[in-house]
Parts: C-alpha cells; sequence; structure tokens
C-alpha cells in the first residue's frame, strides 16, 4: 500500500533537515469553539510530505488533555493508547520510563501539569531571521483565538550533526519499506510503515492501533473507513504518536568523570566512545575497535551476533549498543531471533539539539579544556511511534534503565540511563569487557537530566480537519 503522503505532516516522513531553525511552541486553548477555530485556520498551512524542501514548515501534535478540552467524542477519546491518555508523568509511566529522583517531573521545566499543555506546534525555517517573523506570525495568530502561549524551546543544530557531549549523532534511523520502492539497498532492512504511521500494516501483518470514530459521528466523512472495523472510520490514519523529552546534558560533568578515570585527553576520548559504542566522528567500535575510521563515519551496516558477541569490541552496555541492539540479545538464542525482536522495538527520531555549543565547531579538544560556563544545552529527543508501550516504552525501561541488560548487573545506560543506588538497586556502574579482566567504572553521575516531556498525537492532515470541525449535535 502505497503512502498517503499529502494527509502526512512532512516531520514523519522528510525531517525538514534543511531548515536549520526550528522553534517548538506549547500552547494552551482557553476556549473550545475558539480553539477549533484557530484550528481550522491553522491546518491549511500545515506542510505535508509532499513538500519535500518548503521554505517554511508547520507542525502540530495535541496532548490527550488538550483533545479533552476540545471535546472530541468520548469513545473517540477513549480508542487512544492507555499509554497516551494517562500521560508520561502518571505514576506508572513514571516508574516505567525511570521518572524518578533527578529526572521526577517535579523537578521538570514544563510538562509536569499535563492541563496546561493542550498542543505542540513546531515552526521550521531556513534561518533565524525568518524563523522569528514565522514564531511572531504564529504567536499572533494563537493570541488572536485565545490560544495562550506557555513555553518556547529554541533548538541550535550543531556543526558536523555532533550533539553536545561531541559525538555525531542520528546516524542510524529505520528506512519505511513503503518509501523505497526499486531502490537498490542491498542487504539494508526496511521496515513496514505501520511501526510509525498509523493506518498501514506493521511487522505483525495488522493495522497499527489507532483511534477511531463513528462513521456516523458529525464531520466523520472526511475520514477513511476502518479496513477491519465496521460502521468506525480511522482518526488515526496517517497520524502517530510523538514523544517529546527535553534531555539536558551536562557536558562539563561527563567530561570531568571521564578524565577522572583516564591518564590523558585521548584517553578520556577513548573511554568515552566506549561508553557511547561509536568514535566521535560516528565511526562504530564493532568495525573499529582501537581508532576511529573517517570512512566509517556514516557506517551502520552492522551487527553484533557475528562480529562483537561478548562485547570485546562495543562493550554490551553502551550506548548505541542498549538502544538498538540490531542481532544480538543475549535474551535470544539465535542471530535471526534478535533481529526479529529489535525490529518490534524501532522509533523514527526527529530530534534536534538546543543551547550554545562549548565549541562552535564542536572540536574535542577545546570542550575538554573548557571551563563550565553554566549554560543549559541539551536535547529535545523526539520520536515517533505507532504502539508507545511496546516501542519507546519497552526500550527505556527494559534496555535504557535496565541494570541486568546484556547479562549486566549494576549497569544502566551509561549516557541516559537513570543512575542511582536504591537498597539492593545499583545502577550507576558500567562494565567493559577485556582480556583477562573487565574494567568496571563505579559511581556514574547523571549525565543527562530529564527536564520536561509529554505524550502527543500528531495527526494527519484530514484527522486535524475533523477536530477542528467537529461539534456535538
Amino acid at each position: 500500500m502505497e503512502l498517503e503522503l499529502s494527509d502526512i505532516q512532512g516531520l514523519a516522513i522528510r525531517g525538514h533537515g534543511h531548515l536549520l531553525s526550528a522553534r517548538y511552541l506549547l500552547l494552551q486553548f482557553t476556549d473550545s469553539a475558539n480553539g477549533k477555530a484557530y484550528l481550522a485556520e491553522l491546518e491549511p498551512l500545515i506542510t505535508t510530505a509532499t513538500e519535500r524542501k518548503p521554505d517554511v514548515a508547520r507542525q502540530l501534535a495535541f496532548t490527550y488533555s488538550g483533545l479533552q478540552f476540545l471535546q472530541l467524542p468520548e469513545r473517540t477519546l477513549g480508542s487512544f493508547s492507555r499509554e497516551f491518555r494517562e500521560g508520561m508523568t502518571e505514576a506508572h509511566r513514571q516508574f516505567i520510563l525511570g521518572d524518578f529522583g533527578e529526572h521526577s517531573p517535579d523537578n521538570w521545566d514544563w510538562g509536569n501539569n499535563p492541563s496546561e499543555i493542550h498542543l505542540l506546534l513546531m515552526l521550521f525555517a531556513e534561518g533565524e531571521e525568518d524563523l522569528q517573523q514565522l514564531v511572531d506570525q504564529e504567536l499572533t495568530r494563537a493570541s488572536a483565538y485565545g490560544v495562550k502561549h506557555q513555553v518556547s524551546l529554541p533548538t541550535a543544530m550543531l556543526h558536523d550533526q555532533k550533539e553536545h557531549f561531541g559525538f555525531r549523532d542520528d546516524i542510524s534511523r529505520p528506512i519505511i519499506s513503503e518509501l523505497v520502492k526499486d531502490k537498490e539497498l542491498g542487504t539494508t532492512p526496511t521496515f513496514p510503515a505501520g511501526e510509525f504511521i498509523m493506518g498501514y500494516k506493521n511487522l505483525y501483518d495488522e493495522y497499527a492501533p489507532s483511534p477511531l470514530v463513528e462513521e456516523t459521528q458529525q464531520g466523520a466523512e472526511v475520514l477513511s473507513g476502518h479496513p477491519d472495523l465496521p460502521g468506525l472510520v480511522d482518526l488515526g490514519r496517517n497520524g502517530t504518536y510523538l514523544v517529546f523529552r527535553q534531555l539536558k546534558q551536562e557536558v562539563f560533568l561527563f567530561w570531568e568523570y571521564l578524565k577522572s578515570q583516564s591518564s590523558s585527553m585521548e584517553d578520556s576520548i577513548a573511554l568515552a566512545s566506549k561508553m557511547v559504542g561509536r568514535w566521535p566522528d560516528g565511526s562504530p567500535l564493532v568495525l573499529c575497535p582501537f581508532k576511529n575510521d573517517p570512512s566509517l563515519a556514516q557506517a551502520n551496516n552492522f551487527g553484533y551476533w557475528d562480529e562483537d558477541r561478548d562485547g570485546m569490541k562495543c562493550p554490551i552496555g553502551a550506548h548505541i549498543r542498549r538502544t538498538n541492539p540490531r542481532d544480538h540479545l543475549v535474551t535470544e538464542t539465535s542471530k535471526k531471533d534478535s533481529t526479529e525482536m529489535v525490529a518490534k522495538h524501532l522509533m523514527l527520531r526527529k530530534g534536534r539539539p538546543y543551547g550554545n555549543p562549548v565549541s562552535k565547531g564542536m572540536v574535542l579538544n577545546e570542550i575538554l579544556a573548557a571551563e563550565d560556563d553554566g549554560e543549559d544545552r541539551g536535547l529535545h529527543f523526539i520520536c515517533m511511534v505507532t504502539d508507545i508501550r511496546r516501542q519507546f516504552e519497552f526500550v527505556q525501561n527494559n534496555w535504557v534503565n535496565f541494570h541486568k541488560f546484556g547479562g549486566s548487573e549494576e549497569d544502566a545506560d551509561p549516557l541516559i540511563g537513570n543512575h542511582y543506588q536504591e537498597g539492593s538497586v545499583v545502577t550507576d556502574r558500567f562494565s567493559i569487557p577485556r582480556y583477562p579482566v573487565r574494567r568496571r567504572l563505579e559511581n556514574l553521575p547523571n549525565f543527562v537530566q530529564v527536564r520536561g516531556g509529554g505524550y502527543f498525537f500528531f495527526p494527519g492532515k484530514k484527522a486535524l480537519q475533523f477536530i477542528s470541525k467537529y461539534h456535538e449535535d
């Protein structure tokens, strides 16, 4: 089945990488009727996936409380996933995500009161001047309809696709099968659209779970019928769930810890690379364990089962190996089973860094030599999934934070895991396999801290039309 690109918001497919400036606005409705009128005016301006290189882009997503405020039908509200309805800060979800201690919503800058955030408006432009004009225009539009501006989250693209610790980021991305067509990908795997976009088949050969509307509902005629459920139309079709986490990066703390465990700057960088699983330029340890190889900076077609099952090249607990174990899981008995299991927990990443870099050119020697400037910097982590629990929450709980992942004993993800000691549970270790005795780092602080977040519904254009026009008979 071909993707209906004209009904899909562009960020889900294109990413808007050519638009270097972006800002995320968190908004709140104050009146349901005015809110719908605002959305009806905004809807024609939303960028779709048919627009390959727009000059500017507007994308939007709703929280569950936002859809409630707009008074969608109760049955429709109840058909959204439990995770989305409960929200990221619900007690059980906090436990699953490891959002306690320093990561607790009590410490967040936004998102800890879900009723205050109804809408995420994402704005993209080629440069900061154009972006500011777009932001001013949209804030004026929102104000005219009584839509309150709650939070503004700027972004800042860094040199050479790097993140603030100094490592190349966002190399590994799943490829949607329906977008490949006749292109030659060799052995590169692809994944069905239903893993990331509702209304299409997923890896289980089933239509991705989706919110529904009764076909007799006023305004439902703009939506497509559900292929498996007569009498219902698919509100989720061509939409997805968007997970947003603002992750503050403690750059100076990270490198000071590594310097305390190393005898030289080169050793610090090598040790950091063991934590990440790639060298700073992006070349993977599993392909070049002793020194980076610039020719492999974008390498992504590799595995662990045959090349490095014991983690002697790339530690099993390294960040990239936890978040994407590829073809090796110690819980599986074969390479094939591991690969199939990992495929069911992938996500489309769409995030961007924020804050000023320590080094404008992202030069590691400059980052390591710099004094703490006290500035706030980090990553706006954004991913898109059709099953929040099976994809995002599973990875966060079972791979990122689980201290026994891959046969370890007291190790969480060294970069983004929640590091703590509480009773018999210890998660602030990092083990590096080596012969004859492993190396073990202890007392890892939290190099990344959650500072905001939420679950959002990222609708298709037709779904947005229904939301903006629906009213009770």
